[in-house]
């Protein structure tokens, strides 16, 4: 059961990506995000942990009028994210774009803001379900069958609430090829990421 918890954390973490080191030498090539180039899916590449043998892989979906936002990450029991474990999916909608800024690290970004409409948690083995039991202070968990953890409190995270407004950050290169999101692990008294994570999003 420790090793799925840990399954489970790690791909909440890498839900924006592994780190927060990026470079400042291209932050003037920052493009300006509109709605409009935001619309579609973007797909991180696969992330292995290599301590835990597993490994992780998320996708960003915004809608066609950019308002919502579903951030899927797919947990695998091996490396290379061949098979998968369960599946953790953060859904928002009211997406608001503020206007172009720098990070206290001179990363420019875009601030913007939403609503949570629900957090999820599949679990895609029969294994993952038996392991989840009580987690979440939730029994009943079913293989391929998600279950909202929105509001709750599992293991030491607490996830908003529906309806809580979230925020973070977002910068998009120049190319317009990728974007990466906030750290929301570092956040200021405003609730905004200061930094930006290295995971980088691809269309």
């Amino acid at each position: 059961m420790i090793k799925y918890i840990f399954l489970l954390f790690f791909s909440i973490f890498l839900l924006s990506g592994c780190g927060d080191k990026l470079s400042t030498s291209t932050t003037d090539d920052s493009a300006n995000i509109t709605k409009a180039l935001l619309t579609g899916t973007w797909t991180a590449k696969c992330s292995d942990n290599t301590t835990a043998s597993t490994s992780s892989k998320t996708v960003l979906v915004f809608s066609a009028s950019g308002d919502n936002l579903a951030a899927t990450t797919t947990n695998y029991s091996g490396l290379s994210c061949v098979t998968q474990s369960s599946v953790f999916t953060k859904k928002l909608n009211t997406l608001v774009l503020g206007s172009k800024t720098k990070t206290l690290q001179n990363q420019i970004i875009n601030k913007f803001t939403a609503a949570v409409t629900d957090i999820t948690l599949e679990p895609k083995t029969s294994s993952v379900s038996t392991s989840l039991n009580s987690f979440c202070g939730l029994t009943g968990w079913s293989l391929a069958t998600e279950k909202s953890i929105a509001g709750l409190t599992c293991g030491s995270i607490t996830y908003n609430a529906v309806n809580d407004s979230y925020f973070d950050i977002i910068q998009m290169n120049s190319e317009k090829t990728f974007i990466r999101l906030g750290n929301i692990t570092n956040a200021a008294s405003n609730g905004y990421p200061k930094s930006l994570y290295t995971q980088e999003y691809y269309k």
